[in-house]
């Protein structure tokens, strides 16, 4: 079945309005001599979203939220949260709990002593520390293992030590560092339910630093995607998928076949192919298609009225459990082409001749770069 996205190629971040937002980054910068790691950073996060920061390695995004911890000192501009400038308070003074991606977890302490620290160094009661390490290491489902080193535990039970360590002292933000890059893909997944969980539950305002579609898209309210320091785009995980701003989000938040032609109206030259799009451009642009929003039938089915179509060759095809995906060639082109398994036919084998199709509003299209 095809899925239109809407032809509106801009969209309005949703949230809170510039300077509203329960922390309000504004103009936020970092720069290390030459280099401008940080640009002028504007975002406002409400109480209780969950926003990921996401984007390639060396984009800023760890960067910041070591700002907003208060672990990296600013170049300019504002960290406001509930009102509160705390662009020049002490980290200890935050009022937040970061999550590292290493767990930092002292080695020779247990885990209730590591759950413990932060409220020791806060100096509360011996009863109330007692009580809420108990109800932090319940939290996290790891009754009956207070009294083992971070050693005796697997990765996915440090990573909930971690995170119990930062949910007992109550914070008002929870910061995440890449907390779940060093886990398995199988765990992966269960701890992005868990936190996800666990920050709903508490009403938390949460940050999460990832390079990882899927967790951006997964767990998360809204999604900052970031290059080169600064902002490409904050929207809905929806907003992002579906109506990308620029070519930049559109190749980064989920798989795309990219290609480069003439625009003229709503017709685009491919090279010898000729499609249309549901948006009017002139000369060269950047075109992209999602490759699961292509349909592929035997060769000389007549496709219904409207749709963009193609014939072409096979080139290679993969099973991947949930889909099989399929190289296409096509008038001088490669297609990618994704189809979901479930009440899947017949494996179409390379060499197999067939016919793709695609709606004019699944052409996403760009201005070319300069």
């Amino acid at each position: 079945m095809m899925h239109q996205a809407p032809t509106d190629m801009t969209v309005a971040a949703a949230g809170p309005r510039a300077g509203q937002g329960y922390l309000s980054l504004q103009g936020l910068t970092k720069r290390y001599h030459d280099f401008l790691a940080v640009e002028a950073i504007d975002l406002d996060v409400a109480q209780g979203e969950f926003v990921a920061l996401l984007g390639p390695s060396g984009c800023g995004k760890t960067t910041t939220l070591r700002m907003i911890a208060g672990l990296v000192p600013t170049s300019g501009g504002r960290i406001v949260v509930a009102g509160q400038d705390l662009t020049a308070v002490p980290p200890h003074k935050r009022d937040m709990g970061l999550v590292f991606q290493s767990y930092a977890l002292f080695p020779h302490m247990t885990i209730a002593q590591n759950v413990a620290f932060g409220l020791e160094m806060r100096r509360l009661p011996r009863m109330e520390i007692a009580a809420r390490v108990a109800e932090a290491v319940a939290m996290v489902r790891l009754e009956g293992r207070e009294d083992r080193r971070p050693a005796q535990l697997s990765g996915g039970q440090q990573q909930r030590v971690a995170l119990a360590r930062a949910l007992v002292v109550r914070p008002s933000i929870l910061l995440f560092d890449e907390p779940l890059s060093n886990l398995d893909a199988k765990l992966r997944e269960e701890m992005r339910s868990e936190i996800r969980e666990i920050q709903q539950r508490l009403g938390t305002t949460a940050l999460f630093v990832t390079h990882d579609q899927d967790e951006a898209l997964t767990m998360s309210d809204r999604i900052v995607v970031m290059s080169h320091g600064r902002i490409e785009q904050i929207g809905r995980p929806e907003d992002l998928y579906e109506r990308p701003a620029t070519p930049f989000v559109a190749r980064f938040v989920g798989r795309t076949n990219r290609f480069t032609g003439n625009a003229h109206g709503t017709t685009i030259r491919l090279g010898d192919l000729a499609v249309r799009a549901a948006t009017q451009r002139s000369g060269p642009v950047e075109v992209m298609i999602r490759p699961h929003r292509v349909a592929l039938a035997a060769a000389g089915c007549v496709p219904a009225d409207g749709l963009n179509s193609v014939t072409g060759i096979v080139r290679r095809t993969t099973y991947s459990g949930d889909f099989v995906q399929y190289l296409v060639d096509a008038d001088g082109l490669t297609f990618m082409v994704e189809e979901a398994t479930v009440g899947h036919g017949r494996i179409a084998p390379a060499g197999t001749a067939v016919t793709l199709t695609w709606a004019p509003a699944d052409t996403l299209v760009y201005e070319a770069a300069p």
